[in-house]
């Protein structure tokens, strides 16, 4: 990703953060166009030889002419991003020789940066297999995420290799990417208490060890899940909170984050699900959170709720959250939240492919009503895909949070 598009005295801070915080550019394979505009795409065709088998060839006799499909696929352009803020004449004024488009620039950079990334990190849902507490002595996983500890990790960093080996990968150009929780935990249980891996952490994401053969980077960035079980009808002021915003059930919604009793737990279920997405209802089913909340949860978090009536629970995906932090406080005790993990991504690098254009556009224009007042954009185009033969070469290894 070029950075010189940037207004010049943006170029210092913008070149700080962008390679500092995204990890997963690192990993992902940039291999396709990148002077792409927004809308186009690129096809691949995937050819399927599943069909073609080896026979016995007999004298005189016609062999058997199987059968090769293809089917294309296809990355598009589609994803448009932008920031936008003000700076007033007063502002710049009285920030004196410290220039405070610099300074807020840089963290918005960030945010724009994070942003990108998560969405790349979240395509490790997309790996061939989850590799999780099954996987530890099996050859099937069986949903539950791994805990890190004394146990888990020596097995974890033995089988993961093999998984991929076991599904024809050779095993070079290797990399995981987990968060800081995670890694140090790895390392403790690797190489002891004492190993001294703090001043490598960070330094533009990248660990100067190794895990399984595989190079290590950190990102705060991963995609988060967690599953609530909720099988009994709550019991007014009973709480769910995620990350510290709190959903209150009660007969009849009144403040921000209350969520309708419905007539039964599923349509109360529903009701919680709607409150957390934004969805249809607000004002009744639920009232709708502070913007201080909602930002958190729908932006910050990027925390999405899908309701399952069937298996009585909801599940909720947190794009770029990190390790997410839930409580509940159900009268019945069987209801809890059952599942809380993170995505970490695990093989080839080079398997997700990413579009990004040439320049990072930034703006800087004149407020026309605010005499000296700047609004400061930058905007980034791009696209995203794992190819069926990229999903071939890396585990979504499932880690407890």
């Amino acid at each position: 990703m070029a950075l010189d598009a940037f207004k010049r005295a943006f170029d210092n801070t913008y070149e700080e953060f962008f390679p500092k915080v995204l990890v997963a550019m690192r990993v992902a394979n940039t291999r396709l166009l990148s002077d792409l505009t927004y809308g186009q795409s690129v096809d691949r065709v995937r050819y399927d030889i599943s069909a073609v088998d080896v026979q016995t060839r007999l004298p005189q006799t016609d062999g058997t002419v199987d059968v090769i499909t293809d089917e294309r696929e296809t990355l598009t352009v589609d994803q448009d991003k932008m920031t936008l803020f003000n700076l007033s004449q007063k502002e710049m004024v009285q920030a004196g020789p410290l220039n405070p488009g610099t300074v807020i620039g840089g963290q918005v950079a960030i945010k724009l940066a994070t942003y990108v990334d998560a969405d790349v990190l979240a395509e490790t849902q997309n790996a061939f297999a989850d590799f999780d507490t099954g996987s530890l002595t099996t050859l099937t996983a069986n949903g539950t995420p791994i805990t890190l500890n004394s146990t888990t990790v020596p097995q974890m960093v033995s089988r993961m290799p093999a998984m991929l080996r076991r599904n024809n990968q050779n095993l070079s150009n290797l990399a995981i990417v987990t968060d800081s929780i995670a890694i140090s935990d790895m390392f403790q249980y690797l190489l002891g208490k004492n190993a001294d891996f703090v001043n490598a952490l960070f330094q533009n994401g990248y660990v100067n060890e190794q895990v399984a053969s595989a190079e290590v980077y950190v990102s705060e960035n991963l995609t988060a899940e967690a599953v609530l079980s909720m099988a009994t009808q709550p019991t007014a002021n009973d709480t769910v909170t995620i990350n510290g915003v709190t959903f209150t059930f009660v007969a009849s919604p009144t403040n921000p984050g209350d969520v309708d009793l419905g007539g039964d737990v599923d349509v109360t279920r529903a009701n919680l699900t709607a409150a957390i997405n934004a969805g249809a209802g607000a004002g009744t089913a639920y009232i709708e959170l502070s913007a201080a909340n909602r930002r958190l949860i729908t932006k910050t978090y990027r925390i999405t709720a899908t309701n399952n009536n069937t298996a009585n629970t909801m599940t909720i995906i947190g794009t770029g959250a990190g390790r997410l932090t839930l409580s509940e406080t159900f009268t019945d005790g069987t209801d809890t939240w059952t599942k809380n993990f993170i995505h970490t991504y695990f093989g080839k690098k080079g398997a997700i492919d990413v579009v990004v254009q040439k320049e990072v556009k930034m703006e800087m224009l004149q407020e026309p009503k605010q005499p000296g007042s700047k609004n400061i954009s930058s905007t980034i185009i791009y696209g995203i895909k794992t190819f069926y033969d990229g999903t071939q070469k890396f585990l979504d290894v499932l880690i407890a949070a």
